[in-house]
Parts: C-alpha cells; sequence; structure tokens
C-alpha cells in the first residue's frame, strides 16, 4: 500500500497521469509502460507499476537505479550494493523480496517488472525515491560528499514546488496543471540564470575596475535599464507585488519574466565583448527590450 500523497508528490503524479492520458487518449494503462518524462529542468524515464494504483487510470510509478544516480550524484553502484533480499514464510507478504536498505536501517520496496520494450526494470516507487534521498541525506553513512550534496540539492529541487503547491491549494483550495507548469517555468529560469550570471561576473571582474562595489554597481544599472529601479526595489516588489501605487501595478513584470531578462541581457554583456563597459551595458538593455517585447507590451518595459 502506497503512503497518501503531499502535494509535490501529487504535482508529479497529476502531471505524469496528465502525460499518460495525452500518448494514450484511450486511457489503456498498464504495467511495465514506459513513460518519458520532463519535470521542470529534469528529465526521468518512468514506469508504470499499477495502472489503478492510486485510483481508477491513477498510475503509481517507479524510477530506476540509473534515473536516480543521474539526479542524486549517488554512484549506481552503491545503489546496486545496498539492494538485499529478504524471505517470509508467506511469498506474498510485503516483508518479503527486494529491498534497498540504507545506513539508517530502513528497507525500500524494490519491485521487478517486465517493461513494454520487453526489458526488465527494477525500479522503486516515486514517492518513495523522495524519502529515501530525505533519509539517507540525514543519515548518510560512508557516502561521499558529491553525493550527500547531490541528494541535499535533489531534496531543494523536489521540493519547491511543493511550498507552492501548498499555498495554491490553501489560496484557491485546488492546483490545476496549469499552476504546475507556470512554476515550473518560474523555478527554471531562476536556476537556468545561475551560469549564465558567471560569464557576466567574469565580464566585471576584468573591465570592471577595483572597486569592490562592482558587481552590485553594474547590477543595478541592469535592473534600472530594464525595470527603471535598482535591484532591491525590484525584489521587494517581487516579494509584494503589485501591491500600492498604480503606476507599479499598470508596469508590473512578473518575476518571472524579469529573472529571464536579466539573465538574457547579462549574457549579452559577455557575448558583446566591447571594451567599455558602459556601452555593452546600454546594448545589452536596448537588445534586451526589443526581444522580451515580444512577450509584453511597450509600456511594461518602460520603452
Amino acid at each position: 500500500m502506497f503512503p497518501s500523497l503531499r502535494n509535490n508528490e501529487r504535482t508529479i503524479y497529476s502531471y505524469v497521469t496528465t502525460l499518460i492520458v495525452l500518448l494514450n487518449p484511450q486511457n489503456m494503462l498498464e504495467a511495465g509502460q514506459i513513460i518519458p518524462i520532463k519535470f521542470r529542468d529534469r528529465e526521468f524515464r518512468a514506469i508504470i507499476i499499477d495502472p489503478d494504483g492510486l485510483g481508477h487510470n491513477q498510475p503509481t510509478i517507479g524510477l530506476g537505479y540509473r534515473s536516480m544516480s543521474r539526479h542524486t550524484d549517488v554512484p549506481l553502484t552503491t545503489l546496486v550494493k545496498r539492494v538485499i533480499e529478504l524471505t517470509d514464510e508467506n511469498e506474498d507478504s510485503e516483508g518479503s523480496g527486494k529491498f534497498l536498505k540504507l545506513p539508517s536501517g530502513k528497507l525500500f520496496k524494490v519491485v521487478q517488472i517486465l517493461g513494454n520494450d520487453n526489458n526488465t526494470y527494477q525500479v522503486i516507487e516515486a514517492t518513495d525515491w523522495v524519502e529515501l534521498a530525505r533519509d539517507w541525506a540525514k543519515k548518510p553513512g560512508k557516502l561521499g560528499t558529491k553525493a550527500k550534496n547531490g541528494l541535499i540539492d535533489f531534496l531543494a529541487w523536489f521540493a519547491a514546488e511543493g511550498l507552492y503547491a501548498e499555498a495554491y491549494t490553501f489560496l484557491k483550495e485546488t492546483y490545476t496543471r496549469g499552476d504546475s507548469e507556470r512554476i515550473q517555468q518560474w523555478l527554471v529560469a531562476r536556476q537556468a540564470g545561475k551560469p549564465t550570471r558567471k560569464d557576466w561576473a567574469y565580464a566585471i571582474s576584468e573591465q570592471g575596475g577595483n572597486s569592490p562595489f562592482k558587481y552590485g554597481k553594474w547590477t543595478n544599472y541592469v535592473y534600472r535599464g530594464l525595470f527603471g529601479m535598482d535591484a532591491a526595489e525590484m525584489k521587494r516588489i517581487w516579494e509584494a507585488p503589485v501591491s500600492g501605487s498604480r503606476h507599479i501595478a499598470r508596469n508590473y513584470i512578473p518575476e518571472s519574466l524579469g529573472v529571464d531578462m536579466v539573465a538574457y541581457c547579462e549574457k549579452l554583456v559577455s557575448v558583446l565583448e566591447m571594451d567599455d563597459l558602459e556601452r555593452a551595458h546600454d546594448e545589452a538593455i536596448r537588445l534586451t527590450q526589443m526581444k522580451f517585447r515580444q512577450r509584453m507590451n511597450t509600456d511594461k518595459l518602460g520603452g
């Protein structure tokens, strides 16, 4: 029997179920059916364990060792070595079969299932993987630093949408696929900007002089050019959107779009490779406004 699902866990299941219905309009779900999932910025290869595990046409899904090794940085060999086999007088008992045993002693059921590609898979139910990562991160045993950090990063990635799912459910008494997609896009945008900013920071370090405040100066230059205000002020508005003046409400730019704009603009600064930083930023701001006018009207960009 599978545990009741938290909102972030339900999000994965609702997303997968919707995908399955779209791919299989006759709703003929079957055990072993392989489903490629892109959830936020990560790709999984899931397999249906029980087509009606959570209710009619509400399947339970499993993920294999290789998939979770890739997303947690726990070596595949480490996962495989931790699988044990238990026997019970009653072969159908939940206490018999294969289990992945953690340093804490906790056991997670391993399901062997024939896929519809005629390959045999050993998988662990999706919500169990989350609980497994949580338990292993708390009591890592001899797990290496990279793997421990990978478990923590996986949990942080997974938990982020759950917080929003809880909030949306409280505020709206529902959490739709549309909500999920919008939040996924926003979270991906926030993460995508991080590596891009390294290129911009390198340009600032090379050309921005010796002032310890140079990064803040040019960050504010970008924000003033794009949004008409410093970064701190813009972020305060994002934390409490469109509360206050009608001017802010009329020209409000949602954080998901704003993060995209800043990342795009900073990337352009590094790509342009101009000797004059101010000129490079001005040109990057201009080109960013041109690009994003396709998604917002001119007034909202202050152009």
